[in-house]
């Protein structure tokens, strides 16, 4: 075969090929070579380092591959639409940015609705039932849209209701009715009387509009967590489409091929391919 030398010690391969190499292709290919073969390794794979090169560079892009994804991962996490920017995704990151927007404007919203309807609430009950305080806990308020009267008797008193659990926790000690009562009942500037039944049903409306308002900003702490949740499922789909495009589109990248040529006993001429796994 033109170009070839033949192997007097068991084979040499041409192509600046040596021995030992000669040895491992043909224990590859399962031949064995006689005295007289004469072979000729095609420059396909020049040296058995390019497997291991190969091997190498998979580990270095593979681990690339998982640290990208960590990244847009957390990236998503922390704002939705940002590990697709990071992953060049940019229309698509879009969609998640305009989402996180209308989310948190949604939230400052109904924030700021909530806020000034208190402060509505608090000024009629202060004109309209002479409450002297503008700081108190959400059960107070309550109260004053309950009762037209912290103090008196009757259905709509305050103190009536406070009387009639105490009877019943001390039924035969009314030194004690008084003391619990007492230790109950709003006084000062905290006492209340209502001007007019139209004045308290306004007042439980605006508190109640104002309630419904925080209520609502608290769906856009859940919608955010979602928003983050779907950015990160999307960022993995990204990556596994890409990883899959690569695969097929290099189906045998990396794995080291080899033709090898010889001459049979008989004089004709053989073809060998063989390729590591």
């Amino acid at each position: 075969m033109a170009g070839a030398a033949p192997l007097s010690d068991r084979g040499a391969l041409l192509a600046g090929a040596d021995a030992p190499i000669a040895a491992r292709v043909a224990a590859e290919a399962s031949i064995s070579l006689a005295p007289d073969t004469e072979l000729l390794a095609l420059p396909v794979a020049a040296s058995g380092t390019l497997a291991t090169d190969a091997a190498a560079r998979f580990r270095s892009d593979e681990g690339g591959k998982r640290s990208g994804s960590r990244k847009a991962l957390i990236l998503s996490l922390l704002l939705p639409g940002l590990g697709e920017t990071s992953l060049g995704e940019r229309g698509r990151a879009t969609g998640f940015f305009v989402a996180e927007g209308a989310i948190w404007t949604h939230f400052v919203w109904f924030q700021v609705a909530g806020h000034l309807r208190k402060d509505n609430y608090i000024d009629q009950a202060q004109r309209h039932a002479g409450v002297g305080v503008s700081s108190a806990d959400d059960t107070y308020w309550k109260l004053l849209g309950q009762y037209q009267t912290s103090r008196g008797t009757g259905a709509g008193a305050y103190e009536e209701t406070l009387r009639r659990e105490a009877r019943d926790l001390y039924p035969s000690d009314p030194a004690s009715q008084d003391a619990w009562v007492a230790e109950r009942l709003p006084s000062g500037d905290r006492a209340w009387a209502w001007t007019s039944a139209e004045a308290q049903t306004s007042y439980r409306a605006t508190r109640e509009n104002s309630r419904r308002a925080y209520d609502r900003s608290k769906y856009s702490i859940a919608a955010a967590i979602v928003n983050r949740m779907l950015s990160a499922i999307d960022t993995q789909i990204i990556r596994r489409k890409r990883s899959n495009g690569e695969q097929s589109a290099r189906p045998g990248e990396g794995t080291p091929l080899l033709l090898l040529a010889d001459t049979a006993p008989d004089g004709s001429g053989r073809l060998y391919f063989t390729r590591s796994f």
